[in-house]
């Protein structure tokens, strides 16, 4: 797999992030994966009016764990909203909203990475 294909899997989740952000300010979590070079979208749903975040984390990361080590997929991405403290330019922790994305091209190992955003005249800006 490619650093390319990658790129453009993460690329997707901050596309799909944004929307999700700009409209509804929040967002239960959803992945991607990588098929034979393609991106799939992913949702998890299940039919409770509030979906529970860490058992949707779970899940999708499991699935796509299997996935992965029976070569179904080449890789995965997990998107969710979280919270978090951040240093700010005068190297101060301050709590801010951000975007953790785990994303793994072998199924053992995931990368979690955070990503601080603010809503400006409505739209995400990424910090």
């Amino acid at each position: 797999m490619t650093d390319n294909l990658l790129k453009e899997l993460k690329q997707n989740i901050f596309y799909r992030a944004k929307i999700f952000i700009e409209n509804l300010q929040e967002f239960a979590p959803f992945g991607a994966k990588l098929i034979e070079g393609d991106i799939k979208d992913v949702v998890y749903s299940d039919d409770a009016e509030i979906v529970d975040s860490t058992k949707g984390i779970k899940i999708l990361q499991d699935n796509f764990s299997e996935e992965i080590k029976n070569k179904i997929i080449e890789a995965g991405a997990i998107a969710f909203d979280v919270t978090a403290n951040f240093k700010n330019g005068d190297g101060i922790s301050e709590k801010r909203d951000a975007l953790c994305l785990k994303i793994s091209s072998d199924g053992e190992n995931w990368s979690d990475e955070y990503f601080p955003y603010m809503i400006i005249d409505g739209e995400c800006v990424w910090k």
